[in-house]
């Protein structure tokens, strides 16, 4: 089983670090997800801190919409419909064991650590 290109391009550009990766197939598994920074960071078991700059890059790419208070914005999974289908790929690809040493391999390769 390779990579498929588009896999790998959507790789390439979007998931850029451990916190995207995790944050791009848990909005896919739960999309009716509406929660501020600190709740998605509960939800995950991780620092509020460690998602600010994951979730804002998300945004800039319009994997999530955003709204509220700049300061405590609240987000919701809503990709457009080109993205929706690259996700959609990406997480099935990552539910193979064989897809999830794949993508680390290529996060790897990218200077991931």
């Amino acid at each position: 089983m390779s990579i498929e290109k588009e896999v790998q391009q959507f790789i390439s550009s979007t998931v850029d670090s451990l916190v995207k990766w995790e944050l791009l197939v848990f909005l896919y598994n739960n999309p009716g997800i509406t929660d501020n920074t600190e709740g998605i960071a509960s939800r995950l078991g991780r620092r509020k801190e460690d998602l600010i700059n994951p979730l804002q890059s998300l945004h800039k790419n319009r994997v999530l919409d955003r709204w509220g208070e700049e300061k405590d914005p609240v987000y919701a999974y809503h990709p457009t419909p080109t993205l929706a289908k690259a996700i959609e790929k990406f997480v099935e690809f990552n539910n193979t064991k064989h897809g999830k040493l794949v993508i680390w391999s290529q996060l790897l390769k990218q200077g991931i650590r």
